[in-house]
């Protein structure tokens, strides 16, 4: 009989923490997972937050042991952990989620992307004991699973984010036909409230672009190139030269590499913005120039990001920017201004450079709700005799 167990510990690294409980009615103290024969030792974190991590992992375990029929009070002697044949070693639980990482840090996906890719791994495979590690992959279980994905409730947008990165995992898993079936369909969903880059109004757009002109002019272009052209900053207008642009500046013209669809992309320059680049390229000899170094190197991917932050306060003070709109917002804006004058979503869709039509619908949350009139217009027609 077992009662009581929780996590004893402090702000302080140097103090150690433990997991208290009462067996039989006797005090037990586990300050790591080595009663278990498990390498779980909260001690030895470089980290509160990793600390706090192992301490939860090992109160876990410490519970499961104990509803099962484990006896603290009996000292175990370690068995060794039997090494993977080479025959089973490609689908042991590491080596599996290895190989797929592997090949996702091969593919051209973006680096933010593959930093989470590396970070899920790593944190997975620590969460995991020796022995869970070198078990077959097809004996994970979807409660080890679930137990994982709940470290990360405090948010539900983090949460899902977690989960579906491990989906991309267990997707390749069932391909490769190292598993039946994709056991994260098993684990909850939780209901996320969808973010939302809000679109500016045209007095807004005007105010911050003038803004922009005046204290940033590299924001101003990005800026520019995202409401006028629906580029994306950080993946594609980042990287923009010279040669990318025909001779008049009416069109850009991106590879399958330089751009997310991964095809080939034509992008038409409005009058409006050809006279920006006109005036700032038409001096520039090297194709191989960065738009905005003015150099052949690019500014690294926070460049935009950080430099928007910079001046969102003053923004915001001047009262021409509001919280939930970013600069993103430019080109939510453009795609919202494009549907509402062509209804066309297949139009749209090419501009964007989307796969597929649900991304772009995603774009179209700035809408909003329609008024009664707007929605009466569209009602169908039907003559009846």
């Amino acid at each position: 009989m077992y009662t009581g167990l929780k996590i004893v510990s402090s702000d302080d690294l140097k103090h150690r923490s433990y997991i208290i409980y009462y067996f039989n009615g006797e005090r037990c103290r586990e300050y790591n997972g080595n009663s278990l024969n498990l390498k779980i030792f909260p001690n030895k974190a470089s980290t509160l937050k990793e600390k706090a991590k192992l301490l939860s992992k090992l109160l876990f375990e410490i519970q499961k042991a104990l509803e099962k029929g484990w006896n603290p009070l009996v000292v175990i002697k370690a068995e060794p952990v039997p090494a993977p044949t080479p025959a089973t070693l490609r689908h042991t639980i590491e080596q599996a989620f290895k190989e797929v990482q592997i090949e996702k840090l091969a593919s051209p996906l973006s680096d933010k992307y593959k930093r989470e890719i590396k970070l899920l791994v790593k944190d997975f495979l620590l969460y995991l004991s020796e022995n869970e590690k070198c078990k077959p992959i097809n004996e994970l279980q979807s409660d080890i699973i679930e137990t994982y994905l709940n470290q990360f409730k405090a948010t539900s947008v983090y949460y899902m984010s977690k989960r579906r990165l491990l989906a991309v995992f267990f997707a390749e898993f069932v391909r490769k036909k190292y598993i039946p079936d994709n056991i994260i369909k098993s684990t909850p969903r939780v209901k996320t409230k969808a973010s939302l880059h809000k679109i500016y109004t045209k007095e807004q757009l005007h105010a911050i672009l003038k803004f922009l002109k005046v204290n940033h002019p590299n924001l101003y272009l990005c800026a520019l190139l995202s409401y006028g052209c629906l580029l994306r900053p950080h993946q594609e207008i980042r990287f923009l030269k010279k040669k990318h642009f025909n001779e008049d500046f009416s069109t850009i013209s991106l590879s399958g590499s330089e751009n997310k669809s991964a095809r080939v992309r034509v992008v038409a320059v409005p009058k409006y913005l050809q006279d920006t680049l006109r005036d700032r390229l038409t001096e520039i000899v090297d194709p191989e120039t960065n738009i905005f170094t003015m150099e052949e190197w690019s500014f690294n991917e926070y460049y935009f990001s950080m430099n928007w932050t910079r001046l969102r306060g003053d923004m915001l003070t001047a009262k021409i920017l509001q919280e939930d709109q970013t600069i993103y917002s430019f080109r939510h804006t453009a795609t919202v201004d494009i549907f509402k004058r062509t209804k066309d979503l297949h139009i749209l869709q090419q501009l964007l450079g989307h796969s597929t039509m649900i991304v772009t619908l995603k774009y179209l949350r700035g809408l909003g709700e329609l008024n009664s009139e707007e929605l009466r217009s569209v009602l169908p027609d039907l003559e009846l005799a």
